[in-house]
């Protein structure tokens, strides 16, 4: 059995927030502490968890909570002045929109909604989704200061719900600038699937495996598959995340012990292990 020993999750779900979570900051951090985990970061879908970040790691001490912010309508879209808030207050994870990007509502049919009751957001009246490319599908001006402060602060920017060409181009324009860049959870979408992956490896970036899209639910990536991926990407190459803390999933620490001991079954050995849960995160935010 793998020993969940120093992993780090890196897009993990908690509450307080306004769509329907399994636990708090606390809980979810008393857990996975408890499971002999190092940290998580937190992704909220309407705000900077870094403030949140000091008061969980004063109250769960031997853990490390790590806040980052998603830059949805709330914080004002691709805003640098909220990166750069975060960042100097200890965030260490600027994720791309989720539920207000434009690709999620070309998924979806629907801005900020995720298909389910209690995962919906507040639209802007007149909003028609965010995305980071200009007309020319260039960054935007604003993209471009996104990935200057994520550098300037060694944290890590993460593409979330863009479209495969925002992720290539971000990606990319990440690399030039000697920033780091994380592909979000794999196979969320058909679109996102693994020559998506092999291009933002050879670009430099990392690609991060989630726990909601393989099994349970939702079941976008099988097991075998996630394994194959693995050995094709390089484990030098990817993040296992649970992206869990919703309703829908188990609980953050319990999901990444699943998925790590069920690729064992498919040849993943312990070391590739340890290299996608330990190793590549702290890389990932170290400062």
């Amino acid at each position: 059995m793998f020993e969940m020993d120093g992993a780090i999750d890196m897009h993990v779900h908690a509450g307080p927030d306004l769509l329907g979570r399994v636990g708090d900051d606390i809980d979810i951090a008393t857990g996975c502490r408890d499971a002999g985990m190092a940290g998580m970061a937190v992704k909220a879908h309407l705000e900077s968890t870094a403030s949140r970040a000091h008061h969980t790691n004063k109250a769960v001490p031997g853990f490390q909570y790590v806040g980052g912010i998603c830059l949805n309508y709330p914080v004002g879209g691709i805003n640098p002045a909220a990166v750069d808030v975060c960042l100097r207050l200890g965030g260490r994870v600027v994720w791309m929109p989720s539920g207000h990007a434009r690709f999620h509502a070309e998924l979806t049919g629907e801005l900020g909604n995720w298909g389910y009751s209690d995962m919906r957001i507040y639209n802007p009246a007149g909003a028609k989704g965010i995305t980071v490319l200009d007309d020319r599908g260039d960054l935007t001006p604003e993209a471009e200061e996104v990935l200057r402060l994520v550098r300037e602060h060694n944290a890590v920017v993460a593409t979330s719900h863009l479209s495969p060409a925002e992720i290539v181009t971000l990606v990319r324009s990440a690399n030039a600038v000697g920033a780091k860049a994380v592909m979000t959870h794999i196979m969320w979408t058909p679109a996102y699937d693994l020559d998506l992956g092999r291009a933002v490896v050879e670009l430099g970036g990392t690609v991060e495996i989630a726990c909601s899209t393989v099994g349970g639910y939702t079941n976008r990536l099988p097991i075998a598959d996630a394994a194959a991926m693995i050995k094709t990407l390089g484990p030098e190459n990817v993040i296992l995340a649970s992206d869990a803390g919703g309703v829908r999933h188990p609980r953050p620490h319990e999901a990444l012990r699943v998925l790590a001991n069920n690729l064992l079954e498919y040849d993943v050995n312990a070391a590739e292990l340890r290299q996608m849960l330990c190793i590549n995160p702290q890389r990932l935010i170290a400062n």
